[in-house]
């Protein structure tokens, strides 16, 4: 498995992104996944993003051949700096029944107890309010070879 970046050339209207990808990149779509996109939306008129993208080594033997300067290989930390800048990690409610229970104590003034808290905490693993999961690049091409990844682009 080889992990890469690909530069696109985007041309960026209010509402509307127009991609444009290597000419050759119709030869290799459907092998490669790609995973994170750059994405400054308050970037406008023509612009370059990268996409890191992940594929076996059959498809990186053909994109590599290209010699094209548009395409980086990355190694899987470098992959991952550049996916958890684009795609940082949120906290959101998991358990919304949790999180109201916890919040309706706090606004009657009761004392909350560690596992209340624990709810609240983003970094706890109790559900409630909790964090999505680090982009991993490393996890993401072990679910490829398992028929489980989750492609952001398939045919770009």
């Amino acid at each position: 498995m080889h992990t890469f970046e690909v530069t696109i050339k985007k041309h960026r209207k209010v509402g509307q992104t127009e991609f444009t990808w290597p000419e050759w990149w119709n030869e290799v779509v459907q092998d490669v996944d790609v995973v994170a996109y750059e994405d400054n939306p308050n970037k406008r008129g023509h612009i370059t993003e990268g996409a890191i993208c992940v594929c076996d080594d059959e498809t990186w033997a053909k994109i590599e051949a290209k010699h094209d300067p548009m395409i980086t290989e990355r190694t899987v930390e470098e992959a991952n700096e550049r996916g958890r800048k684009w795609r940082p990690q949120v906290e959101r409610i998991v358990d919304d029944k949790a999180v109201l229970s916890v919040l309706a104590k706090a606004v009657r003034g009761e004392a909350l107890s560690d596992e209340d808290k624990h709810v609240l905490d983003p970094d706890h693993p109790a559900k409630g309010v909790n964090k999505s999961p680090a982009f991993d690049v490393a996890k993401i091409m072990e679910e490829k070879e398992h028929g489980k990844a989750k492609s952001l682009h398939r045919n770009a």
